[in-house]
């Protein structure tokens, strides 16, 4: 089954340098902003829970992409091994995860991510 947690038109940026540091930021389409210049708890709660955000170090082994978090939205991934498969087609990356539960949904799934380079 397919699923879009963050929507279709799930925002998303992701930065890779050349010393082996990345950063990335996904949001959800339908993320609201607080009302208020600081969030309610609730507004708090809803958009820690439609985001995903890292940096830190990643290495390529073959078709390997693994990312080492040094910091993140979710405390629970800093210091961990997130390990992906990639393909790079032209301009397009495509990236899947192995087998992991879902810090989004706790269920185990594979997850798919496709990136278009920027011009």
């Amino acid at each position: 089954m397919v699923r879009y947690p963050f929507g279709k038109t799930a925002r998303a940026l992701v930065i890779y340098a050349r010393n082996g540091y990345v950063a990335t930021i996904f949001t959800a389409a339908d993320r609201k902003p607080p009302v208020a210049a600081t969030a309610t708890a609730q507004e708090a709660v809803d958009l820690y829970q439609s985001m995903i955000a890292f940096g830190g170090r990643y290495e390529l082994i073959a078709n390997r992409l693994v990312y080492h978090p040094e910091l993140s939205w979710n405390e629970a991934w800093n210091g961990t091994t997130q390990e992906r498969v990639f393909e790079v087609d032209g301009d397009r990356l495509e990236v899947r995860s192995v087998p992991v539960v879902s810090a989004l949904t706790g269920a185990r799934t594979v997850f798919s991510l496709a990136w278009k380079r920027a011009t």
